[in-house]
């Protein structure tokens, strides 16, 4: 009786505790992944800051060539008063420069100033530049962002895939389970060999590890899956998808038709383009220094000084003026000269680049079709195996049933089905990937 209470809480627990762990799985679809990392992904979060970091460097840039306004203000005390030298003739004196003393021991001062650039060419282009820099980095977030869903979809369809071997595999440890059953009910009873019993035990066995080992594939998998989409909870990713590949069969370019998607639509591409121009901007940005700078300054200033601090009694003369100032550069060492010619490298380097990255392109596209048209031949090929296999089975389970078989015939056909099963999983999960590759080569992924 005390051994059945003591049972009771342990049942208890076993229920919960399965609750609990059932409740620790969370279905996910490709497209609610994909939405979770458009705002959870770290290295996404991280560019889209960058992107905003060079729309607050651009307007920087553009404040040069708007007015600068300071006001100043300052007191000074004189423990000597201040001196100035005069010819002696004005003050009064036979020496041909006199020492004067001027002012009083406490001075105020306070003026408000004025530059209203009105020709500064570098700035101009240096804003022009700067613009470019922003469509940069925004060109930069949109590759990591198909970059991204190519990851989340490749580690989805991924998870996908060990799943459904996963119930293939449990499926088959079922089935290989009753025929271990068979066997040793046969060997016991004196019509069945002892190395039919031990087959049987030992596909048992090899299915059990090949399951563990899928189970823990699955957990590492979905590690890798949270953490591209910024899930941080504790929880076990069950895929509610399904592994098929009818939406993704429909759709098949040429080799020239792909390249003049790709041309137009690639963001590595607008990226070279956006360099080679960023650099053109940056070397007439060199070339402007050469050029001569014209502002609109002013100012109105007032000044009070005085012995002692009664501020009421002061007498607060203003002075204001407004002018115009002009600087032409003559000679800064050859400074701007290596300048226009760093800038005229950089943009060589980039045209260079941009050939290199069509190249790479080609030969990327080129070999993503060759192989996606493999891919849909093997996928045909493993659909009529499994199909065979299936009638394969059913006909050997027949037979065995009959007794026109033996369990040894029957087992392989079961093996075959299963591999045959698993085969066709596989090419679907090939061709899968290579669809998104595709769409990722061609520029067409979005978040």
């Amino acid at each position: 009786m005390k051994k059945k209470f003591l049972n009771i809480p342990l049942a208890l627990l076993l229920l919960f505790s399965g609750k609990v762990l059932h409740a620790q799985e969370k279905g996910l679809s490709l497209a609610e992944a994909l939405a979770m990392a458009a705002k959870g992904n770290k290295e996404l979060q991280i560019q889209t800051l960058e992107e905003i970091r060079f729309k607050e460097i651009t307007r920087e840039t553009k404040s040069r060539l708007l007015p600068g306004i300071s006001a100043n203000m300052g007191y000074s005390r004189y423990f000597d008063r201040q001196v100035i030298f005069l010819p002696g003739s004005f003050a009064g004196t036979s020496k041909p420069v006199q020492d004067i003393t001027v002012g009083g021991k406490n001075a105020f001062n306070g003026f408000l100033s004025l530059n209203q650039p009105v020709f500064m060419e570098n700035a101009r282009r240096q804003k022009a530049a700067a613009m470019i820099d922003e469509k940069i980095q925004k060109e930069k977030t949109n590759d990591l962002e198909s970059q991204l869903v190519f990851q989340v979809s490749a580690s989805y369809f991924e998870l996908q895939l060990m799943s459904s071997q996963l119930n293939l595999q449990q499926q088959s440890l079922s089935r290989n389970i009753r025929a271990l059953v068979d066997t040793r009910a046969l060997f016991a009873e004196g019509r069945g060999l002892k190395v039919d019993t031990l087959r049987s035990y030992i596909a048992v066995e090899n299915l059990k590890s090949s399951i563990s080992y899928l189970r823990n594939n699955i957990e590492v998998s979905g590690i890798q899956l949270k953490r591209l989409i910024g899930l941080n909870e504790a929880i076990e990713i069950k895929p509610t998808d399904s592994l098929n590949v009818e939406s993704d069969r429909a759709e098949f370019y040429t080799l020239d038709q792909a390249l003049k998607t790709a041309e137009l639509n690639r963001h590595d591409i607008k990226l070279q383009r956006l360099s080679i121009e960023q650099g053109e901007k940056r070397l007439s940005a060199s070339k402007a220094e050469h050029l001569p700078q014209a502002s609109i300054i002013g100012q109105y200033q007032l000044q009070a000084q005085a012995d002692h601090l009664r501020l009421g009694s002061y007498t607060v003369p203003r002075t204001s003026f407004l002018g115009f100032q002009l600087t032409v550069p003559i000679f800064n060492g050859n400074r701007t000269n290596a300048q226009i010619n760093q800038a005229r490298i950089k943009v060589r380097q980039e045209t260079i680049r941009l050939d290199d990255v069509k190249e790479e392109m080609n030969a990327e596209l080129a070999a993503i079709i060759s192989r996606w048209k493999e891919a849909n031949a093997q996928l045909n090929i493993h659909k009529t195996t499994v199909d065979a296999a299936v009638l394969n089975y059913a006909m050997m389970n027949d037979r065995y049933k009959n007794g026109l078989s033996s369990r040894l015939e029957l087992t392989d056909a079961e093996l075959a089905l299963t591999q045959g099963k698993i085969n066709y999983l596989q090419a679907v999960y090939h061709l899968k990937v290579l669809h998104v590759e595709l769409q990722r080569s061609l520029g067409l992924l979005k978040l």
